[in-house]
């Protein structure tokens, strides 16, 4: 199921494959196999097939720089998923090339799943850039790619085109719909306080240039729709959401490439996360001064936001990340019970606090949800050799697949949610109450009557998760009292 592409749609590339695809600018990488074939088709008489690594790569596509695009396949997976940590039996990706035609490191990968026949994907891609001048942004070639690891892949009917960020926060909604885990994360009261003219440029509906840098962890967590969520709770916000990534990408490493890698793109807020960086606080001061350096020479203010380790590779890598018990850190040392703990998580946290940056402990929410909500449904943390049930939301063994980006994406979006409004309508028998999805631990009061020292009572109908909305409908009745509601978080 998707949502309909808006009518002005441009469409990129739409092939069934009834031609030979080599000459129509398709390649494959000359390993493994990857042919042209008739032995499954979706429809007509053609399709790709690849396996044991073989690749097919679409012919290159022109882009708009941070335009989104809908890219929709066929795929027919009919052997067995041999992927060490994770579910998946191929990938898909999207992959960049400047002007001249060289390759760029940020990407996008994620799964192509087993099926015993054919089904439908539906990806949503947001085209890179490179830096140009003045702080614009360049535009990049993009091309499609459909990768075995070793059983065959069958692919047919692909089409990429444009699309709108509504379309795309839509889309995200219904993907998160169908997870069977959802996302419980209530974050700390204390938030945005070092965020000021962030926080103020989305209550505005300003732009906010947002450059993400890290390593391939961070670029999934910028992969996924967060942006068109938060422009949806902030009418009228744009946000530039930059992919400033390199495989392994560590704090040591950006500490000495700041000129390359952040300062060309004029950040309003530099976001620093992935898991590829170690506890040194000398790279992290370093890459804290330059920016603020740069800024005062340039007469403009970056905010930086640091994010713990927000995801975990799986066991079978050996560097398994989360834990039972672990819960988020509050950003104010002072505020944590047991003490700001030793070691990574907590000596951003310190490090953060004396430099006035905002801290986000995603490694503690990403804990709660695996062993909270995602272990009460089944797909957990690893309990085996294969990472399984973890496997669920991994691509590989390292990086996580669309439903991991989508818990990623909820992550931030709770993290910078304003305070919901509720909304009523009515139908024929029933009245819907709905407030925003990002908008956790509220719950409903009823009171009979507005006035002073009124009694409210909690209400503890159960509420529907769809469309990015917590929705409560309640049966309308001739002569049902008249009842006033109110939304109410937790204390």
């Amino acid at each position: 199921m998707w949502l309909a592409t808006p009518a002005c749609a441009e469409t990129l590339l739409c092939t069934d494959f009834e031609t030979n695809p080599i000459t129509q600018g398709w390649t494959t990488n000359e390993a493994g196999t990857a042919t042209w074939t008739t032995n499954e088709v979706y429809s007509g008489s053609y399709s790709l097939a690849c396996s044991h690594g073989g690749t097919w790569y679409s012919p290159m596509l022109n882009t708009t720089p941070l335009q989104w695009y809908r890219s929709s396949f066929k795929s027919l997976c009919p052997g067995v998923v041999n992927n060490p940590g994770s579910v998946g039996y191929a990938y898909w990706a999207a992959q960049y090339f400047d002007t001249n035609g060289n390759p760029l490191i940020p990407d996008q990968y994620s799964s192509i799943f087993q099926s015993s026949g054919w089904v439908t994907n539906e990806c949503r891609i947001r085209a890179k850039n490179t830096a140009g001048a003045n702080g614009t942004l360049a535009p990049v070639q993009m091309r499609m790619v459909f990768q075995s690891i070793n059983p065959q892949v069958f692919i047919d009917d692909v089409r990429v085109e444009t699309t709108t960020p509504q379309e795309v926060a839509q889309w995200g909604d219904t993907e998160y719909d169908a997870i069977p885990a959802k996302l419980a994360y209530v974050p700390k009261s204390d938030r945005w306080s070092r965020l000021p003219l962030t926080m103020n440029r989305l209550r505005t509906g300003q732009n906010l240039r947002m450059v993400m840098l890290g390593d391939s962890v961070e670029s999934d967590t910028e992969n996924s729709p967060f942006d068109t969520w938060l422009e949806r709770l902030y009418p009228g916000a744009n946000i530039e959401l930059i992919d400033s990534i390199i495989g392994g990408g560590s704090i040591e490493y950006f500490a000495t490439n700041m000129p390359e890698w952040v300062f060309p793109y004029q950040p309003d807020l530099l976001c620093i996360g992935g898991i590829s960086s170690d506890d040194n606080l000398s790279a992290f001061q370093s890459v804290v001064d330059q920016m603020r350096t740069n800024d005062l020479e340039n007469g403009r203010t970056t905010e930086i936001l640091i994010l713990t380790r927000q995801w975990s590779p799986s066991t079978v890598t050996g560097d398994y990340l989360l834990a039972p018990g672990l819960t988020e850190l509050d950003q104010v040392p002072t505020n944590n019970p047991g003490g700001v703990p030793s070691g990574y998580s907590g000596d951003l946290l310190n490090f953060c606090a004396s430099n006035n940056i905002e801290y986000l402990d995603l490694n503690g929410v990403a804990s709660e949800f695996i062993y909270g909500p995602a272990a009460a449904a089944g797909i957990g943390p690893p309990t085996n050799s294969n990472g399984d049930p973890y496997s669920y939301w991994m691509r590989d063994g390292t990086h996580s697949n669309d439903r991991g980006k989508l818990i990623l994406g909820r992550m931030l979006e709770a993290f910078f949610a304003p305070a919901p409004v509720l909304s009523l309508s009515q139908s024929a028998g029933s009245l819907k109450l709905a407030w925003p999805l990002a908008s956790t631990g509220y719950h409903l009061e009823t009171a009979t009557a507005l006035a002073t020292n009124i009694m409210w009572t909690s209400n503890t109908t159960v509420f529907a998760i769809t469309n990015g909305q917590n929705v409560v409908n309640t049966n309308l009745r001739p002569g049902t009292q008249q009842l006033y509601y109110r939304l109410v978080k937790a204390q």
